[in-house]
C-alpha cells in the first residue's frame, strides 16, 4: 500500500500585458476574443482575468491572467502554439499597432496567503495603521491617482515590443 501522496502540481500563471492606443482598445479586446481565446483554451489555458490599466495619456494596458494547471500543462500548450499558425499571425497583427507587449509565465514563489486578522482598534498603535486620513497641515492625496500611477507607471518606449514568443 503506497501511503506517500502526490504532491499536488504547482499552477502555473501567465500575465500577457498588451500596451495599445486608447482608440485600438476595443478593436483589439474584440480580435482578442474572436480570434486568440478559443485556441488559447483548446491548448489548456483557462482565462482567469482581464484588467485595463491607464499607461498614460493616450494609452491603455490591457492585463490578461492565464491560470495552467502546472509546469507539463504550460509546456503543452507552448508546443501547441508553435505548431498553430493562427497564434504567430494574431501576434504579429498586434504587433503592427500595439505599443508594447510582454508576457511573463508565473509559478508561486510562497505558500498562498492567509489573511492576517484585523487590527485591534483599541491597540495603541492601530490608529497609525488605519489610515484615518492626513494630520492637520499635511498635504492631502488622492488615492485614485496614486494607485494608478503605482500600477500603471508610464512607458518610456512607445515602439519596444515584449518577449515575442507569446502561445
Amino acid at each position: 500500500m503506497n501511503t506517500t501522496a502526490e504532491p499536488a502540481p504547482e499552477t502555473v500563471n501567465i500575465l500577457d500585458q498588451v500596451t495599445l492606443t486608447n482608440d485600438q482598445v476595443a478593436l483589439w479586446l474584440g480580435q482578442f476574443h474572436d480570434r486568440y481565446l478559443p485556441g488559447a483554451q483548446r491548448r489548456g489555458m483557462r482565462l482567469e482575468r482581464v484588467w485595463r490599466s491607464p499607461a498614460g495619456r493616450d494609452a491603455t494596458t490591457v492585463h490578461i491572467l492565464w491560470v495552467l494547471p502546472g509546469i507539463r500543462a504550460f509546456y503543452r500548450m507552448r508546443g501547441a502554439a508553435a505548431a498553430d499558425p493562427d497564434v504567430a499571425a494574431f501576434w504579429a497583427a498586434t504587433d503592427r499597432y500595439a505599443l508594447n507587449r510582454q508576457r511573463r509565465a508565473l509559478q508561486p514563489a510562497m505558500p498562498e496567503f492567509v489573511d492576517a486578522p484585523e487590527p485591534d482598534p483599541a491597540a495603541p498603535d492601530a490608529a497609525s495603521t488605519t489610515g484615518t486620513g492626513p494630520k492637520s497641515g499635511a498635504a492631502e492625496t488622492n488615492p485614485t491617482e496614486t494607485d494608478s500611477a503605482a500600477a500603471a507607471p508610464t512607458e518610456a518606449g512607445r515602439t519596444v515590443h515584449g518577449t515575442g514568443a507569446h502561445a
